[in-house]
């Protein structure tokens, strides 16, 4: 009788917790001793494997936990859709690079190097856990200041800030020479907007 109760609290303990219980948590909890509680579960183990229903006890190094039979897999499958990978467009990902380069930046330098507002790609980047306020700004107004989280690291495969590409001569030549006609093309707006000496 005692047998039969002490399975009956091991099952439901493994039920209540979820992970793994070691056999001392067991044995509290059945009022007995390491060793019987041990052969209690090993023979709750061999009670559900030969029941071949939806539950199972799995051993691991001496700790027990329950867990759902492989065999129904496919059902919980339906049930549980695989969490969707964040979708990263030009802009989120313009933006993401801007805070990654300077770390930290706040909206307005975003905003400043974009030339547009970017609260929607900031409030996306931080949705996906690429991004993170780190404090605030000792300025008018104490803008947030916003840095990579350590899931931007691992997601990109890089250890750190100092793992960043740097811009090679070709895309800083390339840059440069935007600058260039940038330059030219507003120099000429002015001198095309100024009175002309007769």
């Amino acid at each position: 009788m005692e047998e039969g109760r002490n399975r009956d609290v091991i099952a439901a303990v493994l039920f209540a917790m979820g992970g793994a219980v070691d056999t001392e948590a067991l044995a509290r909890a059945c009022g007995c001793d390491k060793k019987t509680a041990a052969e209690a579960a090993r023979e709750l183990l061999l009670q559900y494997k030969d029941a071949d229903g939806p539950l199972l006890i799995r051993e691991y190094d001496g700790s027990f936990q329950m867990c759902t039979n492989p065999k129904y897999y496919e059902n919980l499958i339906r049930l549980v859709s695989a969490p969707k990978k964040p979708v990263l467009t030009e802009v989120v990902m313009e933006t993401l690079s801007i805070i990654a380069f300077k770390n930290p930046a706040t909206k307005v330098e975003i905003e400043k190097i974009r030339g547009v507002k970017s609260d929607h790609a900031v409030n996306k980047l931080i949705e996906y856990g690429l991004v993170e306020e780190v404090g605030r700004l000792d300025a008018p107004g104490r803008p947030a200041l916003f840095a990579p989280t350590e899931e931007f690291y691992r997601r990109f495969g890089i250890s750190g800030r100092e793992d960043l590409p740097g811009i090679g001569p070709e895309v800083r030549e390339d840059l440069m020479e935007e600058v260039r006609t940038e330059l030219k093309d507003v120099l000429a707006d002015v001198v095309d907007t100024d009175p002309k000496e007769e």
